[in-house]
């Protein structure tokens, strides 16, 4: 079982790592956060808001960030929730739902300039447990022009005067279809999936997603900093992006928000990338399901058995070999041992233990932005970790979160 708290000197040693990476000016600001079921046992935030401004504000444990594909989790609780409620199954086909997604087309070849250039018809359909563990086809990356760590067009896009069916047409551009690069079901492709997921829920449940994130997970769980609009509050708060250059030198990022952030302007919301909120507040999402995990959630949002669900591993060895090179890439010092990434109902699950780290069926994932988080129900305990630092994939704030897991799991063998 997990401590209810941790001795002053692992504190202190969690406390110098995050010290070291700020002040030595490794990362920006950093925010760490450990829980188990009974509550918080750690946090921690080191820095200040601007990067190159020492006097700027001190962030603290309410400061916001751009959750981005943290997102994703919170999407998957909503879709959980609705086939609790019997309005769709996991095989349901989303076309009956989203009809845009009824004719979608898997590329086979790409021009010289990486665009999807030849495709044929998809033989099988998109259902919805496809779009929760990323094996529908859908890729971010399909079109090969743009840079893999840039955002993709349906994400810098404004929709200030249009609804979803934007979103469609801008991912079909010039082809007959939705592109998907492979059957779906076949492989794991990282990309609008979620977003998808969340249309669904919106269809379904006839609120916009902000309104049923607010009635059906955030209120009940206490949470006020999460939204997908970017109040003037939450803008107060929010730790803005930073940048690292090729010298590897922390810049402050001047250019133009990489996507909209004027609430006026937030008519599609997307379930992949685009809310906003504190990593405390994300924290009390992740012990909740701790907590349903452990029988001693007192209001719980879901079934035991749909967060059991978040941690089973449903990929094919395909998808498998996929997953684990991309996570080799984005998370190398995490250590995956080889054919044990897998990917569940919205979470990156790790079937065997990772060195040193969290145990076996535990599940996780991150933010474009540099952010983090995982669930261990073996050792009961839930961690949150984050930055606001473009490119994604950062090697020195991938290191720092490996160094931090480390002390984590020192500390709880020695308990």
């Amino acid at each position: 079982m997990a401590p209810r708290n941790f001795s002053p000197s692992q504190k202190e040693a969690l406390d110098l790592i995050l010290s070291t990476a700020v002040s030595t000016k490794s990362t920006p600001a950093l925010f760490f956060g450990l829980t188990t079921a009974e509550g918080p046992i750690y946090m921690h935030q080191e820095g200040h808001k601007l990067v190159d401004d020492p006097a700027s504000d001190a962030i603290d444990e309410d400061t916001v960030f751009w959750l981005c594909s943290q997102t994703k989790l919170i999407t998957t609780i909503a879709a959980l929730q609705l086939i609790e409620q019997e309005k769709i199954t996991l095989d349901t086909p989303v076309e009956t739902v989203l009809p845009e997604l009824a004719n979608p087309v898997v590329v086979i070849d790409h021009d010289g300039a990486g665009r999807p250039r030849t495709t044929v018809p998809a033989k099988a359909k998109i259902m919805l447990g496809q779009l929760l563990n990323h094996s529908s086809g859908l890729d971010y990356w399909i079109d090969r022009v743009a840079a893999e760590d840039d955002l993709s067009p349906p994400y810098t896009h404004s929709y200030k005067d249009e609804d979803a069916s934007m979103f469609f047409k801008i991912l079909q551009g010039s082809l007959s279809g939705v592109p998907l690069k492979f059957e779906p079901g076949t492989d794991f492709g990282y990309g609008s999936s979620t977003d998808c997921a969340g249309f669904v829920v919106e269809r379904l449940s006839g609120k916009s997603l902000e309104q049923y994130f607010q009635d059906h997970i955030f209120a009940p769980l206490g949470i006020t900093s999460a939204s997908f609009y970017l109040t003037p509050a939450l803008k107060d708060r929010l730790l803005p992006l930073s940048y690292r250059a090729k010298s590897g030198v922390l810049e402050r990022w001047d250019k133009p928000s990489v996507i909209d952030q004027d609430p006026a302007n937030v008519r599609v919301h997307l379930g992949g990338v685009g809310l906003y909120a504190s990593q405390k507040d994300y924290l009390t999402i992740l012990r909740h399901l701790l907590q349903i995990s452990a029988g001693s959630a007192v209001k719980p949002i879901l079934s035991r058995a749909s967060v059991d669900s978040m941690f089973r591993p449903t990929l094919t060895p395909a998808g498998t070999r996929t997953l684990g090179a991309l996570v080799n890439v984005f998370n190398p010092y995490l250590n995956f041992p080889t054919g044990s990434a897998q990917f569940s109902c919205g979470l990156n699950v790790n079937t065997a233990d990772l060195p040193g780290k969290r145990r076996a069926g535990s599940g996780g994932w991150g933010g474009w932005a540099n952010t983090s988080f995982s669930v261990d129900p073996t050792a009961g305990v839930a961690v949150v970790f984050g930055t606001q630092l473009l490119p994604p994939g950062d090697k020195t704030y991938e290191r720092v979160y490996a160094d931090l897991e480390n002390a984590v799991y020192a500390a709880l063998q020695a308990k």
